[in-house]
């Protein structure tokens, strides 16, 4: 399928656009043109029946009775206005018949004869069809009774019309131009619009995945392009540190695995020699036994690791009791502790209900408890119930060593160990709190820290308490 630019897109369809909007242009202007060149037709006609009433108001014969004719004075007034008009009278004859007579610029004092027993209303369409010379289209009509009298005025539709006419010619004419005109007006803009865009593009092309460090210039004048700049120097900041965090990920993991693999290829071979005894062997067996089984621990610990950053961990959220889950991290702690002068303490293990996985919090509270072991060679270790702003907790605090300020922030880094328990002597890979902070996010969870070297430490998980609702269903 064949991508069509943007600008292109956006030209074509604002052309579209315009063509519409520059003929409904030209249709309102000619339009509105024609209206009121009709409007001040009517006001003309207007002003003329207004002169013509007026006239006639000094229509009398010297005995001040009306006449059936108009003085010489009258008629040269009326007939110099000009245009076309009728005035019509109906006066009574000697023998008691009505009859009509009119005065026009053309026929002055002239006597109407219409059909025999034709209405007023007849009349009055037969004198408008003779002044408008039967094209009634081409003239506009305003009749006005005034006493004794009709005025019929008219006047002539064809200047408006050629006007009008001459307004349609012209913008017909002028569209094409007017369209080409604005098309190319249209093409720059967007071209000039889409600029920052374009810089964005060339920016991110030379952005490869040797040298995440470059970022794309996020200010670009134009609030949707700066938008998009932003979102992609937060993907390759994600990405950066993905990275990063895999280059990290393969060392350390190499560094891990490298270790007991050699010391199981140290142990095979120190057993295949022929001058050891079955003791021997059976040592250096239990030996290897004990490596692969750390191994192989490690091993799913960081496929537990990998499933929970892909959100493929099933994680279930359910009510539970943290005080029954503390009752059983203890018993397994105690064990933990067997053979060192450490003191297991419970605090409170009352009920408080949260929402979440028990399974997965024993395992966070497990990891918690061990790290603690792992750094506390004579002390305490204890374990008390934490409530804040809608979440319960678990806090595990001990009297170890302590971790130095400088490595909290990478204490939760996975094969991240203190230096003070780098050594493999004491167990673990590193991967213990990865795996506790990880399955405690996965439940709407955080864990916080706090330590003192040679002081202690206490981690602290924090889970979404359960509301009164959650408790009654």
């Amino acid at each position: 399928m064949t991508e069509i630019g943007l600008g292109y897109r956006i030209t074509k369809r604002v052309g579209r656009l315009l063509w519409v909007v520059l003929v409904a242009y030209a249709v309102v202007v000619v339009t509105a043109f024609a209206a009121l060149s009709e409007i001040a037709l009517g006001r003309s006609l207007t002003e003329s029946a207004d002169l013509i009433e007026s006239l006639l108001t000094l229509y009398a014969d010297p005995e001040g009775e009306p006449t059936t004719v108009a003085p010489a004075m009258l008629a040269d007034q009326l007939l110099g206005m000009g245009g076309r008009f009728v005035i019509i009278r109906a006066v009574s004859t000697d023998s008691g018949q009505r009859a009509l007579y009119h005065l026009s610029p053309n026929m002055p004092a002239k006597e109407v004869q219409p059909p025999p027993g034709s209405s007023a209303s007849v009349v009055r369409e037969h004198v408008a069809r003779v002044i408008t010379d039967r094209g009634r289209w081409r003239f506009r009509v305003l009749h006005r009774p005034s006493g004794d009298f009709d005025i019929f005025v008219a006047q002539s539709r064809r200047p408006a019309v050629l006007a009008v006419s001459g307004l349609g010619v012209i913008a017909l004419l002028l569209l094409p131009l007017a369209a080409l005109v604005a098309r190319r007006a249209t093409d720059q803009a967007v071209t000039g619009a889409l600029l920052p865009l374009v810089r964005v593009v060339a920016e991110t092309k030379t952005i490869g995945p040797t040298d995440l460090t470059q970022r794309v210039e996020a200010e670009t004048g134009v609030s949707e392009v700066s938008a998009i700049a932003t979102e992609i120097n937060r993907l390759i900041d994600r990405l950066e540190r993905s990275y990063r965090a895999l280059e990290e990920f393969t060392a350390d993991a190499s560094h891990e695995l490298r270790t007991p693999l050699t010391h199981l290829r140290a142990q095979a071979h120190w057993a295949l020699a022929d001058d050891r005894s079955i003791a021997d062997r059976r040592e250096a067996l239990s030996a290897i036994g004990k490596e692969v089984d750390q191994t192989a621990k490690m091993v799913d610990d960081l496929l537990l690791i990998a499933r929970g950053e892909n959100r493929q961990l099933p994680v279930a959220r359910d009510l539970f009791d943290l005080g029954t889950v503390i009752s059983d991290v203890e018993e397994v702690a105690e064990a933990m502790v067997a053979e060192r002068d450490v003191d297991i303490q419970i605090d409170s293990p009352t009920p408080s209900w949260a929402l979440g996985d028990s399974d997965r919090t024993r395992q966070i509270l497990l990891n918690l408890v061990s790290n603690a072991v792992r750094h506390t060679e004579a002390g305490t270790i204890r374990l008390a119930l934490e409530r804040d702003d809608g979440m319960v907790g678990v806090a595990v605090s001990d009297t170890g060593c302590g971790i130095a300020e400088d490595q909290w922030d990478r204490i939760f880094d996975r094969f991240y160990r203190a230096e003070r328990s780098r050594s493999r002597a004491h167990g673990g890979a590193g991967l213990g709190l990865t795996i506790a902070r990880l399955l405690t996010e996965l439940q709407g969870g955080h864990i916080s820290m706090t330590s003192e070297l040679d002081e202690g430490s206490t981690f602290t998980m924090w889970l979404p308490a359960a509301s009164a609702t959650d408790r009654e269903t």
